[in-house]
């Protein structure tokens, strides 16, 4: 029997936190220019709607049940 198990890494909460306050303000930050965007540029406009799916996913995705 093989008892070389490697020891479990110990998380880094404080990387967690930042990782999850930078998604938070870009959620805000892109949905809030979401409702009051007022520009003419339709690139600019599918890359704020990008940044807001990617974050609002990811955000789903981090804190889902696992079940």
């Amino acid at each position: 029997m093989d008892n070389n198990i490697e020891p479990r890494r110990k998380p880094n909460y404080p990387l967690h936190r930042i990782k999850f306050a930078i998604a938070v303000v870009a959620l805000i930050v892109t949905s809030t220019l979401m409702l009051t965007w007022h520009g003419g540029s339709m690139n600019a406009a599918l890359m704020v709607e990008g940044v807001y799916v990617a974050t609002a996913l990811w955000l789903i995705v981090r804190f889902a049940p696992r079940d």
